[in-house]
């Protein structure tokens, strides 16, 4: 009998990663059915644009390499929420991080003098403490003064950002620039291409590398059982003996300083200068991609390769078309309602575990 049981549980956990995985398939085609239907009501070959949606970036390298360079700063931004939101702490100030991040990096890329060896270093160093400074006051505010999280990191977004613009339009300001922009950064700071392509540069390596940590973080240390514990239950944790707002207040820190690398990356990567003026949305995909991933950084490359070919499909499209590539936030949107939905195919998930457990019961007794 307790081998029945044993079997059971273990076939209900595999029906669940499977229902996991049919979630998120069957938000996937609803979105890109309702991608169709506004498709079809502004163009006028609505069936050329769909496949163009559905295959335009693999029509030629250059597009590609979008897809690879609109990856990059995803991998950091992804990762980051996944381990915050693992600690059960729905802490939505990555894109914030992500900006502050890249303000430090440019305080310190515009520099001279420093070895390149350094001083790429340095900038990422200075961009993952501003990010984790960003990441870190909700946590901090959540741990000591019971403040509601969510509302705490929107508004430190702001405070990123304000800041951050402030920082770039005047003491780093540069007037000969003719635009909004900061001094140009040494050549010692800029990031060298890979593969014969600026825009895939070494930040896709970095990014890799942090999705790997933050996986080995979350699954095969002490402190990522802490952070799970304390994401699916903080009472019992606490009863534990768990150091709960430590977890809290370091895994924020932690998520921070990988967002804030992130900006330190993409903005060395891509560009010669600062030149945002305001958020890049990096952030906020990376809570796209935490829902789809479950929390679980393993699966953050697929989910970024994902969202940065959508993203390339709808540049081609408004390229083709005119067709406006806001398109891709209604498809964001779409998944996020259906993956995040608990009782979507709840009631196929119930019956399935309900038939494999009472075959399972039967066949122990039968033994």
């Amino acid at each position: 009998m307790g081998n029945a049981v044993k079997k059971s549980k273990d076939m209900t956990r595999t029906i669940e990663r499977r229902f996991s995985f049919l979630r998120t398939l069957f938000a996937v085609l609803i979105a890109l059915a309702i991608a169709f239907v506004l498709i079809a009501t502004v163009s006028e070959k609505p069936l050329q644009d769909f496949v163009t949606l559905l295959v335009g970036p693999l029509k030629n390298t250059s597009r590609m390499a979008t897809i690879v360079s609109k990856a990059i700063p995803l991998l950091f931004t992804g990762t980051a929420v996944c381990l915050v939101y693992s600690c059960g702490q729905i802490n939505i100030a990555a894109e914030g991080a992500f900006f502050g991040g890249a303000v430090a990096a440019t305080c310190v890329a515009i520099l001279p003098g420093i070895p390149p060896v350094i001083h790429i270093p340095l900038c990422a160093i200075a961009g993952g403490l501003a990010g984790a400074a960003v990441m870190g006051i909700p946590g901090i505010l959540r741990v000591r003064y019971n403040v509601v999280t969510i509302v705490a990191a929107l508004m430190i977004n702001y405070v990123a950002l304000y800041l951050g613009l402030y920082i770039i339009l005047n003491p780093l300001r540069d007037p000969s620039a003719g635009f909004e922009a900061s001094f140009l950064f040494s050549e010692s700071a800029l990031l060298p291409g890979l593969f014969g392509n600026q825009r895939i540069h070494l930040g896709l390596l970095v990014g890799l590398a942090a999705v790997v940590l933050g996986y080995w973080l979350l699954n095969h240390t002490a402190f990522g059982l802490q952070m799970r514990t304390v994401g699916e239950n903080e009472k019992f944790a606490t009863y534990s003996g768990m150091p709960v707002g430590k977890t809290i207040v370091f895994t924020s820190l932690i998520s921070g300083f990988v967002a804030g690398v992130g900006g330190t990356m993409e903005t060395l990567g891509n560009y010669q200068r600062f030149v945002y003026s305001g958020f890049t949305n990096h952030g906020w995909d990376g809570v796209m991609l935490a829902v789809l991933c479950h929390n679980d950084p393993k699966y953050i490359p697929a989910a970024v390769l994902f969202l940065a070919y959508i993203k390339t499909s709808a540049d081609a499209l408004n390229f083709s078309s005119k067709i406006p590539p806001e398109i891709i936030s209604v498809i964001q949107a779409v998944i996020i309602i259906f993956v995040a939905a608990e009782r979507f195919l709840a009631g196929w998930e119930h019956r399935s575990i309900v038939k494999h457990s009472r075959d399972a019961m039967s066949k122990g007794g039968a033994e």
